[in-house]
């Protein structure tokens, strides 16, 4: 008994920094915000099976790791595209009254055209595959800075 007991104290700190490394890596959160995705990983999921991963994931919101960058100078202007950790480019939006929350992630807190964020995590909403775009995708919009 003695044995099991001794075997399961240094069990326990093991567990639990496996437990966190799992958290911090590929699933990191803040609060309320979904689990941060794969880009690539999403879109083959739809291609894999396009009935599960509608269920799984169109109509909700899907948090991302990497930098943005508004698309055009127009004021007002909620086109941006976005380069994941994992390479993927995409274009998406973001609502005007959710803009402001991003400007300490630029360069002198302005959005200069074309030009990139620091690295951030942000959430989108879904709003299902684009099966018969040139390039097949999510329709990600009404998108929002978590940290």
């Amino acid at each position: 008994m003695q044995k099991n007991a001794g075997r399961l104290a240094a069990f326990l700190p093991a567990l639990s920094l496996l437990a966190a490394a799992a958290l911090w890596h590929g699933t990191a959160q803040a609060d309320n915000a979904a689990p941060v995705l794969g880009y690539n990983d999403i879109v083959a999921a739809y291609k894999a099976n396009p009935q599960q991963a509608t269920a799984r994931y169109t109509q909700k919101r899907l948090a991302f790791s990497g930098r943005v960058m508004r698309m055009g100078s127009e004021a007002g202007g909620t086109y941006f595209g976005a380069v994941t950790d994992d390479g993927s480019q995409f274009d998406t939006s973001f609502e005007v009254s959710d803009q402001e929350a991003l400007k300490p992630k630029f360069k002198d807190q302005k959005m200069t055209p074309f030009q990139f964020s620091s690295t951030l995590v942000f959430e989108c909403l879904n709003e299902g595959f684009l099966a018969t775009a040139l390039v097949p995708s999510p329709k990600l919009t009404h998108c929002r800075l978590v940290k």
